[in-house]
């Protein structure tokens, strides 16, 4: 019976430290690892003798402790952090307060992962499965194997999660994530197909980009710096080849006979003109614009002016009625003088010009 009730009195003691109750009866309360014993977490406690003695016990009398007080007796007890493992006699086990899932609580609040485990970035009291080769865009599972995330398939040989691209990324493409292709230089995106297409800075024109930067061109093109154009082999003035062989002119100029030329249009005529731009006359060499005339007409101009006379033609003066030119290549006209024929000197004409006379 006194050995029950020693027993009894020792686990209330135990309870009543672990608790925190009565703490101010016992001597030197902070706990002392047993070196002497390899067990883990077992700690020592002294406590006072009375305290795990029966009533019973202690009419015989209080025994001397093995305490370093001969009141005080040493007991052992989980050390802080640890918990007794049950069904045991003194097992103390370490205690993860937030869990070691995957793993195991090798000290108090310390959790080591299982082998093929690791610990997770976000949470260390969790241990995840890891992939010997990573497991990128998927997650690792607990065979070691990665399930991947959507949008992504596994490799070839089933260690990466690799992107899908539905049909591919075409020439120069490559797959960089789920439906997203980057192309390399050389080639672009077609925006209808998603896809990468051989690419041609500025365009083809009329013509087909059949490589980086590679134009060709269909029958009756050319290739320029602006990419494939209409040819006109028999050329345009002033006008635009629209087709193969096909002149078109801007407004207000006409197509020539030959339909490889453009001659501007004047809506009036140019008298003593040319029509040089659409309703644009311009003055042929020795004429002059007339005055109010809106450039539709030229006069003869004469540098040092017809004086008794009128400028018909470039420097060329007519002489008005009653005047006569001054003398050959002359532009001044003067006054024309009449004479008698007694004035003439008969004796400078010939004799068979007279008689026919």
């Amino acid at each position: 019976m006194a050995s029950k009730s020693y027993e009894f009195y020792v686990i209330l003691v135990i309870s009543c430290f672990i608790v925190g109750a009565r703490s101010q009866d016992y001597r030197n309360t902070l706990p002392h690892h047993n070196n002497a014993s390899s067990r883990q977490g077992i700690c020592t406690l002294e406590v006072p003798t009375v305290d795990i003695i029966s009533p019973e016990d202690r009419i015989a009398g209080i025994p001397r402790g093995n305490g370093s007080r001969e009141n005080l007796s040493r007991i052992e007890i989980c050390c802080s952090g640890y918990e007794k493992v049950p069904h045991t006699y003194l097992r103390c086990a370490p205690v993860c307060e937030k869990g070691c899932e995957n793993g195991n609580c090798t000290a108090p609040n310390v959790c080591t992962c299982k082998q093929g485990f690791i610990k997770a970035a976000e949470d260390h009291n969790k241990c995840i499965p890891t992939c010997p080769a990573g497991c990128l865009n998927g997650v690792c599972t607990i065979r070691g194997f990665c399930d991947c995330n959507g949008g992504y398939v596994h490799s070839q040989d089933g260690k990466y999660c690799v992107p899908v691209c539905t049909g591919g990324c075409g020439t120069g493409g490559k797959c960089i994530g789920p439906e997203t292709c980057s192309c390399s230089p050389g080639f672009a995106v077609n925006k209808d197909t998603n896809k990468c297409e051989y690419h041609c800075e500025g365009g083809c024109g009329s013509g087909t980009c059949i490589g980086p930067n590679k134009c060709s061109c269909k029958a009756g093109y050319k290739l320029t710096a602006e990419g494939c154009v209409a040819d006109c082999p028999r050329g345009c003035d002033n006008g635009i080849c629209s087709a193969p062989n096909t002149c078109t002119c801007k407004p207000g100029w006409t197509l020539d006979r030959s339909g490889s030329k453009c001659e501007p249009h004047c809506s009036s005529s140019c008298l003593n003109g040319n029509c040089v731009a659409p309703d644009t006359c311009a003055c042929k060499q020795g004429y002059t614009e007339a005055p109010g005339s809106n450039g539709h007409k030229c006069l003869a101009y004469c540098p040092g002016g017809c004086e008794n006379g009128i400028c018909s033609a470039p420097n060329f003066c007519i002489c008005n009625p009653g005047f006569i030119k001054e003398s050959k290549g002359s532009n001044r006209c003067i006054r024309r003088v009449r004479r008698s024929i007694s004035d003439l000197h008969l004796e400078l004409i010939p004799e068979a010009l007279l008689e026919g006379h």
